[in-house]
């Protein structure tokens, strides 16, 4: 009636929980969201010599661009060096975890070096900013992480 356990089942059992825990392996996986970091990703590459130059110049000033974060604003304070200029910024905020909470917002600093960002787009959590600024003809290239809280 009752088959006894030996080796052959004992090797079946293995065999078939394998292949159970290979298929749930598989549908977990095929429900993960995976995204590219941007839309025009090798459009940007090949771009990337100019983004390099760009930060060389921005590793030449005295100071880097730095910033603090309050609530839904960002404010950048840009470098002693290029005060009194004329500073345009163009600044990706980008998610890794979710590209719909992505966008750009141009800016323009005021006589002190200064540009806040004040935006309902926030969401709680970490962006990548990249921030790729011009001062007078010379253009610049900062990023960093943010978290806003």
């Amino acid at each position: 009636m009752f088959k006894k356990f030996n080796w052959g089942w004992g090797i079946a059992l293995f065999y078939s929980g394998f292949v159970v825990f290979m298929l749930f392996m598989i549908w977990c996986t095929s429900l993960m969201k995976t995204e590219l970091v941007t839309e025009d990703y090798y459009g940007k590459e090949l771009k990337f010599q100019e983004q390099l130059d760009k930060m060389k110049r921005s590793n030449v000033l005295s100071q880097p661009v730095n910033w603090t974060v309050q609530n839904n604003s960002v404010k950048l304070n840009f470098p002693a060096d290029v005060k009194g200029q004329d500073i345009k910024a163009k600044v990706l905020f980008y998610r890794p975890d979710n590209s719909k909470r992505d966008f750009n917002i141009n800016c323009t600093a005021d006589t002190s070096g200064v540009c806040v960002i004040n935006s309902e787009k926030f969401h709680h959590g970490a962006y990548k900013m990249e921030v790729d600024w011009s001062a007078g003809k010379e253009t610049y290239y900062t990023e960093g992480v943010i978290n806003i809280n």
